[in-house]
């Protein structure tokens, strides 16, 4: 059994190691595991591939690949990595994102709700003010929104839940949606306008493409509170740059942590760059150092006996 691995990547967390490999094949010894490091060298070796793991694989590669039975990607969406247009070979994507990726949001929220950003000031400062910070809210006596309420979303309102929050998902889809642990309720997208209004943290996870674009309108803005504050960690195309910057500007938002953007990188000439009361995160919310470990446990997890919500 051969399986090809095409992972190399610009960012050193998202690249496999030979740890990596070592490990993958003293859990399947009979594997033999070839790195390749181009989609170029990846396509012309595919012919007796069983397996792939690949950061990218278009639809025309299928054909090229008669032995293959499972193609593996670390990415969570699906816009590098395309399904199999026959339904011959299954295609895996990671599903290990939502435990780093609430982390990343939390520490925004926090950030926002402690005022890190006058505490850095005050520090370059020398100023020493308790005052300043008598107007902080506690994430028990808020409520949070997670519009997009799929693995990440809900990995998300679990832990601002955990934190004591109020925490309400918002799904596109219709039909009957169930809470989990800690989150009060799951709602319909029709619901959204009407929630926004009592929102602290409006929090975006939603998926690229034409059915997301623009979907986070001005209306949407005008109807959160003026203290809220919007996080994007899905995709950049759900709302217009320009309206969220309109929103930050009038103060008709408190602010907003932002992982993702419609262009990235993001252009120097963003207003958004210049804004004090923005976090710009480069697309790195699920960076950590363990993230191809978390994507090779999800990779073995039958020999590891592990089941479908350990990573």
């Amino acid at each position: 059994m051969k399986i090809y691995l095409n992972l190399d990547n610009p960012t050193r967390a998202f690249s496999l190691k030979e740890e990596h490999i070592r490990e993958l094949t003293s859990v399947f010894p009979s594997l033999e595991a070839v790195p390749v490091h181009s989609m170029e060298e990846l396509s012309s070796r595919l012919g007796d591939a069983d397996f792939v793991a690949t950061w990218g694989f278009p639809p025309e590669l299928y054909a090229k690949a008669p032995l293959l039975k499972g193609v593996f990607t670390p990415a969570a969406g699906r816009e590098w990595t395309a399904a199999d247009p026959s339904g011959r070979v299954p295609t895996h994507y990671g599903s290990f994102h939502g435990m780093l990726m609430a982390e990343s949001l939390v520490s925004m929220v926090l950030s926002f709700n402690r005022r890190l950003d006058l505490l850095a000031e005050h520090k370059k400062q020398k100023v020493w003010d308790p005052d300043a910070f008598s107007t902080c809210r506690s994430l028990s006596v808020q409520r949070a929104l997670i519009v997009g309420y799929g693995n990440v979303g809900r990995a998300c309102g679990r832990s601002l839940a955990a934190l004591g929050c109020n925490v309400t998902g918002v799904r596109r889809t219709h039909g009957p949606h169930t809470a989990d642990r800690g989150v009060r309720a799951v709602v319909g997208f029709e619901e959204l306008l009407p929630r926004l209004e009592k929102a602290d943290h409006v929090v975006l996870i939603l998926p690229g493409g034409e059915e997301t674009t623009n979907l986070f309108t001005r209306e949407h803005f005008a109807h959160m509170k003026r203290t809220a504050c919007l996080y994007n960690l899905g995709r950049g195309n759900c709302y217009r740059e320009e309206d969220l910057v309109h929103a930050l500007e009038n103060g008709t938002i408190a602010g907003a942590g932002l992982d993702v953007f419609d262009t990235e990188p993001l252009p120097s000439s963003s207003r958004l760059w210049d804004l004090p009361n923005t976090i710009i995160m480069p697309h790195a919310s699920a960076v950590y150092d363990t993230y191809m470990a978390l994507f090779l446990a999800q990779f073995v997890r039958p020999s590891y006996g592990l089941d479908s919500d350990s990573a």
